[in-house]
């Protein structure tokens, strides 16, 4: 129990100061890996499966965080993803919303 509660906390830490693709990142991850290790250890493969699941998260959340952080231009008001620099329309720089 002492082992959950530390991982536990130090995942809290470490997810406080992220944007927000990399806290969907880690959180995907740590889902993925237990997933994964409940369904490899019915197999007998617990790290196995707890390997594949996290990464799996870690992908999953990375393409969730991606469109969650959304940008918009400051001279015509339209929105884009986080990728986007400068506006197609336009040209402007593209500013971050925060949430």
């Amino acid at each position: 129990m002492k082992k959950i509660n530390f991982v536990v906390i130090v995942g809290i830490t470490l997810l406080s100061a992220c944007t927000t693709t990399q806290k969907d990142i880690g959180i995907g991850s740590i889902i993925g890996g237990g997933l994964g290790a409940i369904v490899g250890h019915q197999s007998g493969h617990g790290a196995e499966g707890a390997l594949i699941g996290a990464a799996a998260g870690a992908i999953g959340g990375g393409i969730v965080g991606e469109k969650a952080d959304t940008k918009f231009c400051p001279k015509c008001g339209r929105r884009f993803t986080s990728s986007v620099e400068y506006c197609p329309y336009d040209g402007g720089e593209l500013s971050l919303i925060d949430k």
